[in-house]
Formats: C-alpha cells, sequence, structure tokens
C-alpha cells in the first residue's frame, strides 16, 4: 500500500494496560506532534486478548472522541503474543509469483502454526539449487479482524497491521544502525519481554514471556533473573541450534514501557557479558524538542512506517 507522508495517519499501540496514540509531524528531527495514552483497567485485555469487548468498545470510542480522532486512518500493533516468526524452506522451483499460494496450501500441513486461520507475509531470503529460504511473519486472522472490526466500530479507519519489533526496529534504523549488525533488541514492558534477533533488517527470531497474574510494573528480582537467564537460552539456541555457532551477536538494545525501564538496564549490564543500550531516538523529538518518552519508542516507530 503506497502512502503519501502529507496524508495524516493516526497509530495506535493497544497494550494489556495502556492504549498509546502517536502523530508525526515532519521535519528534521521529526516531530511527535500529538501524544496520547489511557490506562485499560486490569481484565479488559489480558495477553493481547480481548476479554471484555463492550467495555473496551467503550473506553476506545472515549478516547476517540476526546482526542479528536474520529474518521482518522490509522495503524494499529497485532499482539506480541500472537504473532510467529520463522525461517521456511521451500523448493526451488515455486516462483515468486506462486510462493503466497503455496504457502496456503501447506499452512496446517507441512507449515504448522498455532493458529487455526492465519493472515500472514513473507520475505525471501538465499537461493540454492535446491531450495529456497524465506522469513514467514504470521498472525491469527481472527485476532486481527477483531482488532480491525473494533477499530472501524469507532469511527476509525484501519490500514495496516504492524509487528511491535519492527516498529521497534525502524526508530533503531533511522537512528544510523548498519544493515549488517546482528541485533538483539529486548522490549521490557509491563506485563511481558519480547525478545528478537534481527540479521540484516529482517528479524529471524522472536520469543515472547508474559508476565501472568502481575501487577502492572511489579516485579520480583526472580523475575528480572528469569528473564535474564530466557536472554541467554535465546542467544545459544540462535548461535548453536540455528546458526551452528557461526553467528555473534552485535549490539544489544533495550526499550518498553516498564516503569523500571532504567533500573533494568543497570541490573542486566551488572549480571550480563555483553553491553546493552537503550534505543536511542534522536531522529524523534516532543513538540518541546526534547526526547520522545521510551513509552512513546512504539507508536513512534510504527508512524515511520509512513517515511520508509
Amino acid at each position: 500500500m503506497a502512502i503519501s507522508f502529507n496524508r495524516k495517519i493516526g497509530n495506535l499501540v493497544i497494550k494489556d494496560h495502556m492504549i498509546r496514540y502517536a502523530e508525526l509531524k515532519q521535519g528534521t528531527p521529526i516531530v511527535l506532534n500529538k501524544c496520547e495514552e489511557r490506562q485499560i483497567p486490569p481484565g479488559m485485555i489480558v495477553d493481547g486478548r480481548i476479554k471484555d469487548e463492550t467495555g473496551f468498545s467503550l473506553l476506545l470510542d472515549d478516547c476517540v472522541t476526546s482526542w479528536g480522532i474520529k474518521g482518522r486512518s490509522v495503524r494499529f500493533n497485532v499482539p506480541d503474543s500472537h504473532v510467529v516468526i520463522r525461517k521456511i524452506q521451500i523448493p526451488i522451483d515455486v516462483e515468486d509469483d506462486e510462493i503466497r499460494g503455496y504457502l496456503y496450501v501447506e499452512m496446517g500441513s507441512t507449515i504448522h502454526l498455532p493458529f487455526d486461520e492465519v493472515v500472514f507475509d513473507y520475505v525471501p531470503l538465499t537461493k540454492n539449487n535446491k531450495m529456497q529460504s524465506i522469513l514467514l511473519v504470521a498472525s491469527s486472522e481472527q485476532l486481527v479482524q477483531q482488532y480491525t472490526d473494533l477499530l472501524s466500530s469507532v469511527k476509525l479507519k484501519p490500514i495496516v497491521a504492524d509487528i511491535s519489533s519492527l516498529c521497534c526496529f525502524r526508530l533503531l534504523h533511522r537512528n544510523g544502525k548498519k544493515s549488517n549488525d546482528l541485533i538483539f533488541l529486548i522490549q521490557f514492558d509491563v506485563s511481558s519481554v519480547n525478545l528478537t534477533i534481527f540479521n540484516d533488517h529482517k528479524p529471524e527470531f522472536m520469543r515472547h514471556l508474559y508476565f501472568e497474574n502481575e501487577e502492572a510494573g511489579h516485579h520480583s528480582a526472580n523475575e528480572w533473573d528469569d528473564i535474564l537467564k530466557e536472554i541467554e537460552h535465546v542467544l545459544n539456541f540462535y548461535r548453536f541450534s540455528l546458526n551452528d555457532g557461526e553467528q555473534e551477536i552485535n549490539q544489544f538494545i533495550l526499550t518498553g514501557d516498564h516503569p523500571n525501564l532504567l533500573e533494568f538496564n543497570q541490573f542486566i549490564n551488572s549480571r550480563f557479558e555483553r553491553n546493552v543500550t537503550l534505543l536511542a531516538n534522536e531522529i524523534i523529538c516532543s513538540l518541546d524538542k526534547t526526547p520522545i518518552p521510551y513509552t512513546f519508542h512504539l507508536p513512534a516507530g510504527l508512524a515511520l512506517k509512513e517515511v520508509e
């Protein structure tokens, strides 16, 4: 879909605990000229699943009215817990214009995903004499449609869905990270942690951790240790199981909306053998020319989709 920059498009990020909305104004640096947020009552959305559709619809409708965005075209995020990223081998004789149809046929037989009905996209990777590799990004069609229908019901116009790790990477890339870097992105949020490994701009591996029945932002020291162990596990799996020990991560980047993000950054650097740096955002500033808050990295990265 070709999108003109001067067409005003909103960017909506929906988490279990918060709705955030952002719009960008072009310039140098780019300006986040509208940012809004509203807390979501506990239990209304759980691990990306909308449990109280009526209550959430009323809340969303009130946001649309008070933020003055009725009728706005919007991009939105697909919950991380309902996204699968997988590298897949397919026969070399499947032509480029036949790949999507081939994948549809193979869903549920040779390609197994945790969704009954799937919405997906793919990126071609490498080819050899017999096989070609593609990167498959898939989600639940039912879930994406539920979000789409809810946004439409409150007089918004959903035009595209995106995944959070790509939004954050977009912000990182606009800040000048080299395309050949292997990057480990850690998204530390109030109720979850999302771990994604990027190779040459592409998310090759993703792992999502959800903190069940935790009060927003309150996690024990044991949980932080568990997160660190999971990071090590993902690193070892990626390096030795997926790449035969040949790939070494270059960059470790941290972002997220957890209130203790800075403390977690100190913790992980005190316990981790590699340097973890906070995601910088020099290319976007607030209206008062200050850096945008970490909590708005994700909606800002979603908004950058229009200037790719």
